[in-house]
């Protein structure tokens, strides 16, 4: 199946793209209170549509994944947290593609973007109980460290993430 790896096309995909970032952080909620019984949330769902407009803005950069359907199957986003460092957000596939490398490729297209927006730090969270992602963070070189400055998850929830970090020539 040939998937597209291509910068979002935010007045037009702006649904798509909620509706993708809405079912994973729904399902990423539900498996936090299964697996931890933390019933609070790092994230306000109800406000992910709008949050789409901060990547027009050029320090940020938003990418999907689309089939050859011309479906969404994933999206993954790009942030500057301060000159040369950067952060992975809201990285997801959807369930029946998982498998394929697409969040390989997702991943390789953001350190791309990183590169290019000259960050020498790439930073990200990921839930504990995502071992899957984990591992792939890990395979591109990515090292845990301690929660950093300008991270969504509040203090309290940050002993049920894991922070990596990428430093790049």
């Amino acid at each position: 199946m040939p998937i597209v790896i291509r910068r979002a096309d935010l007045p037009a995909e702006a649904d798509e793209i909620a509706k993708l970032l809405t079912d994973y952080i729904t399902t990423a909620l539900q498996e936090l209170r299964e697996t931890f019984g933390v019933e609070d949330s790092p994230t306000d769902v109800s406000s992910l549509r709008d949050s789409l407009q901060e990547y027009s803005d050029p320090s940020k950069a938003l990418f999907v994944a689309q089939d050859e359907a011309g479906a969404l199957v994933g999206v993954a986003g790009l942030r500057t947290l301060e000159p040369g460092v950067v952060e992975i957000k809201r990285m997801y596939v959807v369930p029946e593609c998982r498998g394929a490398h697409l969040g390989s490729q997702l991943l390789d297209r953001l350190l791309a973007e990183a590169g290019r927006m000259e960050a020498r730090t790439v930073r990200l969270d990921t839930a504990r109980f995502m071992a899957s992602a984990q591992r792939l963070y890990r395979s591109r070189g990515f090292a845990e460290r301690t929660p950093y400055a300008g991270t969504e998850i509040p203090p309290h929830l940050q002993q049920y993430w894991i922070f990596f970090e990428l430093l790049r020539p």
